[in-house]
């Protein structure tokens, strides 16, 4: 079956509405995914080293581009491929380059390797916000890219937006040149935002903070987990973390033990590997002071939605007020359109259906 032909097989199954601009980027990705196929199936040396162009697609929040890198991950049919949520990504490279320190050239023996490994590497949500990923990333996708690792990545940005207005952003210049000169720079302009207008599961997101939205949480919990420990300290990346309550595959955080310093992108992907639901509660009203627990709250997001982890929460204000103004409102935009998806029944249904196939 082509992409096309699973894209349709979605919109029988009422996953997905069909979109036109999504199937203009499906013929793009189907382009990746034949010239992938033929270059694993050929014997002759100047066709294994064939340049396959990739694909950046960027475009708003909630017009479907995870959707779409996701179904063209798992429809390729090789090997040698790794698909990456871009900040765990930056996470792993960070770690190799501490284990790496003292040696010469760190960031193309890391290349190298990744080109030995994977012959299509794809990133979920693009996006460069600290300076160290910008001074790494300049020097890291050229060596990646001349070993012809295949890139196909999601973003909010055009490749030329990318990191704007950054601290020393001309070091940065060099990866915008080699996305452009890589991939085909595809653009989905649209005024839908498809996470948005689905039925919202009952009691998911509770405001404002008081004992009333205290119980319907509380009860939340013990009607998913059943039994659980309370007030217990979790270690999680090698540091105790406490938590509310903690069960077998449930686990409660209050916001501030959760998106706090010292936190990583590793603390959140650990928690969605251990558990399956996520409770967090006391959620302030953020303000443009709150730099650093917007930025753990969009890399939690991040995370428990790449991992269809189910999340409920209690806030002090709806979830169109949690955070109105401040340097990261425009990366917040997907935050929030994520967030309302994972309300929705749809979310949990599919939720439901991954826990299903895993067992």
């Amino acid at each position: 079956m082509t992409l096309m032909g699973e894209y349709d097989a979605a919109i029988l199954r009422s996953e997905i509405e069909n979109d036109p601009v999504q199937r203009n980027v499906i013929i793009q990705l189907q382009r990746v995914a034949d010239a992938l196929s033929t270059r694993r199936g050929s014997w002759l040396p100047w066709r294994r080293k064939k340049t396959i162009q990739g694909v950046y697609l960027y475009g708003a929040v909630g017009v479907g581009k995870t959707f779409l890198i996701d179904m063209f991950y798992q429809y390729v049919p090789i090997e040698k491929k790794a698909r990456f949520h871009f900040h765990h990504f930056m996470q792993q490279i960070d770690h190799q380059l501490r284990q790496l320190q003292g040696q010469k050239d760190p960031l193309m023996t890391i290349a190298a390797h990744i080109a030995e490994t994977t012959q299509l590497l794809c990133f979920d949500e693009f996006l460069v916000d600290d300076v160290a990923d910008a001074m790494i990333l300049g020097e890291l996708l050229k060596a990646i890219l001349i070993h012809d690792v295949v890139l196909v990545a999601s973003s909010n940005m055009a490749p030329d937006d990318l990191y704007r207005n950054g601290v020393q952003r001309d070091r940065f210049l060099p990866a915008i040149v080699e996305i452009k000169r890589h991939c085909q720079v595809v653009s989905m302009r649209h005024n839908s935002d498809y996470r948005l207008g689905r039925a919202p599961f009952s009691e998911a997101y509770v405001y404002p903070l008081n004992a009333a939205t205290h119980t319907i949480l509380t009860n939340q919990f013990l009607a998913i987990a059943g039994h659980a420990d309370e007030a217990v300290e979790l270690t999680i990346q090698n540091r105790l973390v406490q938590c509310v309550k903690c069960s077998k595959r449930a686990v409660w955080f209050a916001f501030n033990k959760l998106c706090n310093s010292p936190r990583s992108q590793l603390d959140y992907l650990e928690i969605a590997d251990r558990f399956d639901t996520v409770f967090v509660s006391d959620i302030p009203q953020l303000s443009r002071d709150d730099f650093v627990r917007v930025i753990l709250l969009i890399r939690f997001i991040d995370v428990m939605y790449d991992r269809g982890i189910r999340i409920m929460m209690s806030a002090a204000v709806p979830l169109d007020d949690l955070y109105l103004q401040g340097p990261m409102q425009k990366e917040f935009e997907r935050t929030l359109s994520r967030l309302q998806e994972m309300q929705s029944e749809d979310y949990v249904r599919r939720h439901h259906r991954r826990q299903v196939h895993e067992l």
